[in-house]
């Protein structure tokens, strides 16, 4: 596996850097590379693929909002032993002080206001002279889905579900926690309002 991973990566060096550990779907391991530590979910199952695809857009998804603070995906890797790795930033993790507490769920906040924030903006610049639809390089989710299966544990999630256009849609991604020693738990939760208020929450979680 670690060579594999020295030639995907595209490093000459590969070194373990003592933080190992693992769950009851996949184990942990941060190395030295080249180019700064990276950590490594790894998985021997079948299933493993799709599932580390999922959490790599996930990932991916959260990254682009810049709120919350997650491990920046690197590569999903099949293994020629069956299962794959998913390489991401290793992050040096620290106890939660009361200070942070609070700026952590600020950020939170922010995470879930994203979209609705993006959509606002959104319809401001269409409305703007010169900048009408098609025209912003704003990003928004204006219906219910994802453009890759995600799962909840090795079980995939139907994520191509698309709701009525007519309906008041708000998309956030939220993050339930984050790398401590070889843990990652990432939720993807997606709420739509429809105009008879019935209420849709539609949730994933992936742990290591």
């Amino acid at each position: 596996m670690e060579a594999k991973l020295k030639r995907e990566l595209g490093t000459t060096m590969l070194k373990s850097a003592g933080h190992a550990g693992g769950g009851c779907i996949s184990e942990g391991q941060s190395y030295h590379t080249d180019t700064g530590k990276v950590f490594v979910k790894i998985n021997h199952k079948s299933e493993a693929k799709l599932m580390f695809d999922g959490e790599m857009a996930s990932l991916e998804a959260i990254v682009k909002t810049e709120t919350v603070k997650v491990p920046k995906p690197i590569k999903v890797i099949e293994l020629d032993t069956g299962g794959s790795v998913f390489v991401m930033e290793h992050l040096d993790m620290n106890s939660l002080s009361n200070r942070y507490s609070k700026q952590l769920g600020e950020k939170m906040a922010d995470l879930h206001l994203h979209n609705k924030k993006q959509l606002e903006k959104l319809n401001k610049e269409q409305q703007t002279v010169g900048k009408g639809a098609g025209q912003s390089d704003v990003a928004a989710v204006e219906k219910f889905g994802f453009h890759v299966t995600t799962c909840c544990g090795y079980l995939p999630q139907s994520s191509s579900i698309l709701l009525p256009s007519t309906a008041t849609l708000s998309l956030s991604w939220v993050l339930l926690g984050c790398l401590v020693a070889s843990t990652v738990l990432f939720t993807l939760h997606t709420t739509a309002r429809f105009p008879n208020k019935r209420l849709v929450n539609i949730s994933c979680i992936n742990t290591v």
